[in-house]
């Protein structure tokens, strides 16, 4: 049995150079591994979601000295236990990956995983961009999202339920796999 333990902390403040510095020597200081993030600037703010790893005492201090992660930075943070990768993630899924596009308006992330969990996909990870068209300057929209096909379920009943959210909602979806055709 693995004596790795994980700790998913989230935080989020006003943005200023140099916070993944101070958040990373937090971590650093205390014994913590970083194995997985996604950090991001969103308006003015900015997001951290980090997956740490250690022992139980490393990750028991990371979550209980908080308040000083927050004094260092401004950020308001949250961390709780969580499971390894390995641990969570099923093997017996197709890993894929969902593009959207469309003139950027209201519902379309909506409409996309709404359809993927409709039909029992896992949303992995989702990222979401608005941006002008080069020529014309028309508000666009697109979205890609990593997914897990289950078992039981093709990248063909993917499609079809994807195609259906394109016809109704004026978009453009593609469905890959990340391992080849299922």
């Amino acid at each position: 049995m693995s004596t790795e333990h994980y700790l998913a902390l989230c935080a989020l403040g006003p943005d200023r150079p140099g916070l993944v510095a101070d958040v990373t020597r937090y971590i650093h200081a205390r014994g913590g591994n970083i194995e997985d993030s996604r950090m991001a600037i969103l308006g003015g703010e900015f997001g951290l979601l980090i997956l740490i790893s250690g022992d139980e005492a490393q990750i028991a201090t990371i979550a209980r000295e908080l308040d000083e992660l927050q004094k260092v930075t401004g950020l308001a943070a949250t961390a709780r236990p969580t499971k390894s990768p390995e641990a969570h993630r099923k093997a017996t899924v197709l890993p894929c990956v969902v593009t959207a596009e469309a003139l950027d308006r209201e519902g379309i992330v909506r409409a996309v995983a709404g359809a993927l969990h409709a039909i029992g996909i896992n949303i992995v990870s989702l990222e979401t961009s608005a941006y002008n068209a080069p020529v014309s300057g028309s508000p666009l929209f697109r979205l890609e999202a990593r997914v897990d096909v289950p078992r039981g379920v093709t990248i063909a009943q993917v499609r079809a339920a994807l195609d259906e959210v394109a016809r109704t909602e004026a978009i453009d979806v593609e469905v890959r796999s990340l391992i080849g055709e299922g």
